[in-house]
Order: structure tokens, then C-alpha cells, then sequence
């Protein structure tokens, strides 16, 4: 080795006990409060830098075939692509050498904490855009529209997953509806049917009453509320900017997982190390996924006011 390069080695008391102490922290499990918000998606790894997905339309109607004639040979049309191109997300942080001679342990262990709740928190926000920038031009479907939108379908009909008020009675009501009369872009009836609906915390109390009274609310008229024999999870996300905005989904595993999707191409990954020319801790964190909305039919509310 040439003379005067200095190596790893040399040092050896020089964060030798903080660097595996840091990475010990960046892999607990931390006690915090979260919102079970990766259900919602169906999650993929990748292993390249992009994914493609190209949906097809359902076969039409069949027709009568007479006695000894041909089988008519019917085919599908391809419809959209979408791509999910991943993002990388990442940053560091650093400690010099004085503040591990003079006894800051707990500090650095608080600051890896911190570093590994803000990377998490930076990846919840990025997915519950999927749901606030649902109504604009920053978050389409695979067709090339707002996820929600009024769409055109193959078969030249339109059908729009955009509800047009705030949630109550009536408004879930329509929802169910929606859901049932939903057709693929052959006109063939899928009835899918809702799963959950999402929501800022501020909506718990109107979803509540809308759903799980006995009767119906807002009226003195004894009528029974139907609405509270149906099975709708709810899921109370922070990270939904708009407190009256209300978003209904199909289960993750309906439409063949081709209703919202993510692609996790690499988890967060850390690398701790010292810089020779300085002697301060550098400790990077890093990660890449995509995420996004494939068919629309997935999704069906309002963003609010």
C-alpha cells in the first residue's frame, strides 16, 4: 500500500462502537402509532427500473350460433399502458467526532430514530397523494384521465367515478350503486364491490353515523338505515389533506391487482461510515418505489370542498 494512505485500522477507536449501535437502530421495529395505509395497495418488488402494465378489454356479448355454423371467433382489444417509473428518496445526516468523545449517545440514538420516523413518514405521504391529487392532472389512470374523472370506455359509453358530495345517506347510497352497476369497457357488468372507504380522522364521526346507526341519521322519520348491514371498512388516514374529502376502494386483490398498485424497488437501506478527512459520522438512508392507480374502476369518492 502506498505510504501515507491512512485506512479503517488506523482508527480504531474512533466511532467504534457508535457505527453498529446506529444500524441496530435503523433495523427496530419502533413502537409508534401508524395507519394501516400499504392495504390499500397492491404491493410488488421490482427489479428494474420501470413497470409496465397493459390492460386489455373483456370479450363481448356472445350470439346465437345456428345448427352447423361456424363458432364466430371473438378477440380483445389492448387498451392502455401505465408505467410506473421508480423514484428514489434519500438523505443523510452527520456526527462529528466531538459529539461521540464527549458522551452523546442517546442523542446520536435519537437522531437515527428521527432520521428513520422522517424517511416512513416522507413514504405515507407519498402514497396518500394517490388519494388527494385524485381529482387533478398530476395523479391518472392507466386511460390517461384523472383517476377520478367521467371516463371513456371502448365500447364509446361513459361512466364517472367522481362523487359529487359530501358523504351522508344519500351519497353512499349512490356509491353501492355505482359499484354494482360498474361494466368493463365491453359493457360486460363486473359488479365490483367496495372494501373500504378512506378518510381524513376528521371524517370519523360523519362515517360513523352514516354507517352504523340503526336507523336512518339526520331524520326523525324511524326509517331503518340500511347502510348499517354493510360491511365497509374504515380507514382514518392524517395523511388526507382535505378533512371532508371521502374515497371508497375495491380490496387490493380484486381486478386481478390491477387497481392500485406499488412497486417497492428498493427498501430503506443505510450505510453508516466515517470520512477520514474529518472524523465525522455520515450516515445515508435511501429508497426507491413507485406507486399509482392502474384501473379506475378502483376508486370512486370525492376530494372535498
Amino acid at each position: 500500500m502506498a505510504s501515507g494512505v491512512q485506512v479503517r485500522n488506523d482508527f480504531p477507536d474512533i466511532f467504534a462502537s457508535l457505527l453498529p449501535a446506529i444500524d441496530t437502530i435503523y433495523l427496530q421495529d419502533f413502537d409508534e402509532p401508524k395507519v394501516d395505509w400499504e392495504q390499500l395497495f397492491t404491493m410488488k418488488k421490482s427489479t428494474r427500473q420501470f413497470e409496465n402494465n397493459t390492460g386489455f378489454t373483456g370479450f363481448p356479448t356472445v350470439g346465437t350460433v345456428g345448427e352447423g355454423e361456424d363458432y364466430p371467433l371473438y378477440s380483445v382489444a389492448q387498451l392502455y399502458d401505465k408505467k410506473f417509473t421508480h423514484t428514489k428518496f434519500g438523505g443523510a445526516w452527520a456526527v462529528t467526532e466531538e459529539m461521540e468523545d464527549d458522551d452523546q449517545y442517546e442523542l446520536v440514538a435519537s437522531m437515527a430514530r428521527k432520521f428513520k420516523r422522517s424517511f416512513r413518514f416522507t413514504r405515507e405521504v407519498n402514497f396518500s397523494n394517490v388519494f388527494n391529487n385524485a381529482n387533478s392532472a398530476t395523479e391518472l389512470s392507466a386511460d390517461g384521465s384523472n383517476v377520478l374523472a367521467t371516463h371513456t370506455l371502448f365500447n364509446a359509453s361513459t361512466k364517472s367515478n367522481l362523487a359529487a358530495t359530501d358523504f351522508g345517506v344519500a351519497s353512499a347510497q349512490t356509491m353501492f350503486d355505482h359499484f354494482a352497476s360498474l361494466t368493463d369497457d365491453q359493457g360486460i357488468r363486473i359488479g365490483l364491490r367496495p372494501w373500504a372507504i378512506v378518510a381524513n380522522p376528521a371524517m370519523r364521526w360523519v362515517i360513523g353515523e352514516v354507517m352504523r346507526s340503526s336507523l336512518k341519521p339526520y331524520t326523525t322519520d324511524n326509517e331503518k338505515n340500511i347502510l348499517n348491514e354493510m360491511d365497509l371498512k374504515e380507514i382514518y388516514w392524517p395523511e388526507i389533506t382535505d378533512t371532508d374529502a371521502w374515497y371508497v376502494v375495491v380490496k387490493p386483490s380484486t381486478m386481478d391487482g390491477n387497481g392500485l398498485r406499488a412497486y417497492n424497488r428498493q427498501p430503506f437501506t443505510t450505510s453508516t461510515d466515517f470520512q477520514i478527512s474529518n472524523t465525522t459520522m455520515l450516515s445515508v438512508g435511501r429508497g426507491r418505489w413507485s406507486r399509482g392507480v392502474i384501473d379506475w374502476r378502483a376508486m370512486y369518492g370525492s376530494p372535498g370542498a
